[in-house]
């Protein structure tokens, strides 16, 4: 099955979308240490996908696209 169709890029659906946390770390300017702890206060689970060391977390994007959205900014 081919991605690309009339070079187009395929994407997911939005509710199978996911984000690593090294993506969150530089969304918000921080570190990855202080992005997973607030994804963890936030409530936000990681998915596990795959096993061992070619496993990877990620975290859903919806997730963290309602958390970001409902967080005040400062300007």
């Amino acid at each position: 099955m081919s991605y690309r169709t009339l070079d187009k890029e395929w994407y997911p659906p939005e509710e199978l979308r996911t984000v690593s946390l090294k993506t969150v770390a530089e969304l918000l300017d921080t570190t990855r240490t202080s992005a997973r702890r607030w994804l963890k206060e936030a409530g936000i689970q990681p998915i596990a996908i795959g096993r061992g060391r070619k496993g990877a977390i990620r975290y859903r994007w919806a997730d963290v696209a309602a958390w970001l959205g409902s967080r005040q900014h400062v300007d």
